[in-house]
Order: C-alpha cells, then structure tokens, then sequence
C-alpha cells in the first residue's frame, strides 16, 4: 500500500522561500479539516519544516507506519529552483534517514 504526501522541507530555503512554503501549506489547511467535494476526500495536511521536523511528524504519523510506500508529492504553483531545492533536501536529508538508498547503478548509468 502507498500513500503520497506533500513534502516541504525548509533546511536549504532562504527566508524569503520559507516564509512563502509557510503561507501554501498555510493556504490549504482548511481542506484537511472536513471531507471535500462528492466524494468527500479528505486530504492530509502538507508537510513543511525541517527535515528534523518532518521525520518526527512522519514518524508519529501512524497511516505512514502503516504504508509500505510513501511517495513525494510536489505543490503545483512552484518554481523549478524550488523543486530542485524539495528534491535536493528530500534526498539528501528525509529519504536516508527514512531508509532509503539510492541505486548506485542507476545513479552511474545517468553519469552521476
């Protein structure tokens, strides 16, 4: 089973880039507290902080201890400095600590 989530990781963001992730998760809590639309969805809230911060919120969730897959999801109005700056910071600071490890085959094949 998998489960994707909105990750935000703060670390290598300026003040100017953290502020305006504070605010898009900010902007979109109200949709975690009631189920949406006919099919009544209800969305989880995004994760924004440190890498520090989202390992213990990811580690106290008990829906991600119950997935054997937790995809990253990317917010849609973004720029691409900041998704080079999510994944960098997701990669090198989230997914090890969580486990993950990249494929060193794949990584060298890509001339990594």
């Amino acid at each position: 089973m998998a489960l994707g989530r909105v990750i935000v990781p703060l670390d290598n963001a300026d003040a100017t880039t953290r502020g305006r992730y504070r605010d898009y998760a900010t902007s979109r809590h109200a949709r975690t507290l009631a189920p949406q639309g006919p099919k009544r969805i209800l969305f989880a809230p995004d994760v924004v902080g440190t890498a520090e911060q989202i390992l213990e919120q990811l580690a106290a969730d008990p829906v991600v201890a119950a997935v054997s897959e937790l995809r990253l999801e990317l917010p849609y109005e973004f720029h691409r400095g900041d998704y080079e700056q999510i994944l960098h910071d997701v990669r090198h600071l989230i997914a090890p600590e969580m486990g993950w490890r990249p494929d060193t085959a794949l990584l060298h094949e890509a001339g990594r």
